[in-house]
């Protein structure tokens, strides 16, 4: 009975490792993809986002080098409500901070992280 217990929970370490080693390996791999990337390399990018009800939200997305204002439905529709002005938003981000500028503790994370 006492062989059985012991058989049992080491068996359960090494299930609990490797579930460790397979979460793991799924963070480096978003790390390394464009999950994690920054917002200035990125094409496409939502620079500033706002919900007006539960499922109706607007949105600044930046794509390319315009600004467009985008509108979010509840049945996941996007409807293009216009396009700003680019000096307009930039000077506003430069005020209000970039939305796509990395927390500090997500900067020291990924500075870790071995590079190929």
């Amino acid at each position: 009975m006492n062989g059985g217990f012991w058989t049992q929970y080491f068996l359960a370490l090494f299930v609990v490792g490797f579930m460790l080693l397979g979460l793991w390996l799924i963070v480096r791999g978003l790390a390394r993809g464009r999950m994690l990337s920054s917002a200035k390399r990125r094409l496409v990018t939502v620079v500033e986002s706002t919900m007006l009800s539960q499922h109706v939200g607007v949105f600044v997305v930046k794509a390319g080098g315009r600004y467009l204002l985008l509108g979010g439905g509840k049945d996941g529709s996007v409807s293009s409500l216009g396009e700003l002005p680019a000096a307009e938003v930039e000077a506003w981000m430069g005020t209000h901070g970039e939305s796509g500028a990395r927390p500090k503790w997500l900067a020291n994370l990924t500075a870790l992280r071995p590079r190929p």
